[in-house]
């Protein structure tokens, strides 16, 4: 992966930024805010031997390209670490029952970063995105992420058929979701080794993405409506999976 720059704005996505110091290149703040979060981050920083720099609300609003900021920005050397093993060589390491996320396509930084966010929350051991057709790891997505981005094993994938297959060489039961499926998602065992797929906001799950699914199941819905947001549906999706390894589902 190219070294590509990168940043992280607001209090809580700095502070979990600076969680991992090797990553940051440089602090930038508001000189004329005085804050005491804020201070409190430039020394974290300066414990760390960050660069810290102070500056003014106009560039940090040309830095942050129109994300809030706070007043507070780092600046990353990469947008997202490569991970250390190839997708095949992580899942072999793993030593619980797996729980992966795939977001097959999700446009919106915004959706994206609460997916990741979410992913996070519920410890998911890892999150598989197309390389190419979805969102990349933006200012944004970590903004709304929240500091889920430092938390999560990610992996860009190129080659989807390979991903599929991949997973299933591994072990794990491709689940996607669809609102039109027959099935339901609280009838369904997620137990065992589970990838869960979601869909782009617009068009769901592609033809070979649903294809290559052992199971496609949707969440049922008792309103008028019966499309939910695509990070919603990845909470109520991956929550349940948590439900049931504790309580697990009555043969």
């Amino acid at each position: 992966m190219n070294t590509i720059v990168s940043t992280s704005c607001g209090f809580h996505a700095v502070q979990n930024a600076l969680k991992h110091p090797d990553n940051v290149e440089v602090l930038l703040y508001d000189v004329e805010r005085n804050d005491l979060r804020l201070k409190e981050l430039a020394e974290q920083a300066r414990r760390s031997q960050i660069q810290i720099r102070a500056t003014g609300k106009k560039e940090l609003d040309k830095v942050s390209a129109g994300v809030r900021h706070q007043g507070v920005i780092v600046i990353h050397t990469t947008g997202l670490a490569k991970p250390s093993l190839s997708l095949e060589e992580y899942l072999t390491q793993l030593e619980r029952v797996p729980l992966l996320l795939v977001l097959d396509g999700v446009q919106d930084p915004q959706n994206l970063g609460a997916c990741l966010r979410t992913a996070a929350a519920a410890g998911v051991d890892g999150v598989i995105l197309p390389r190419k057709k979805g969102c990349p790891i933006t200012a944004t997505v970590k903004r709304v992420a929240a500091g889920g981005v430092s938390h999560l094993s990610i992996f860009e994938e190129s080659n989807w058929n390979r991903v599929m297959t991949t997973l299933k060489n591994s072990g794990l039961w491709i689940v996607g979701t669809d609102e039109k499926a027959e099935n339901d998602i609280y009838s369904t065992d997620l137990v065992r080794p589970v990838a869960l797929v979601l869909g782009a906001e617009d068009k769901g799950l592609r033809r070979l993405t649903r294809k290559q699914c052992d199971q496609v199941v949707r969440i049922p819905a008792v309103g008028g409506i019966h499309s939910l947001n695509v990070s919603v549906a990845t909470g109520i999706a991956l929550f349940e999976v948590l439900r049931q390894r504790r309580s697990p589902l009555q043969k």
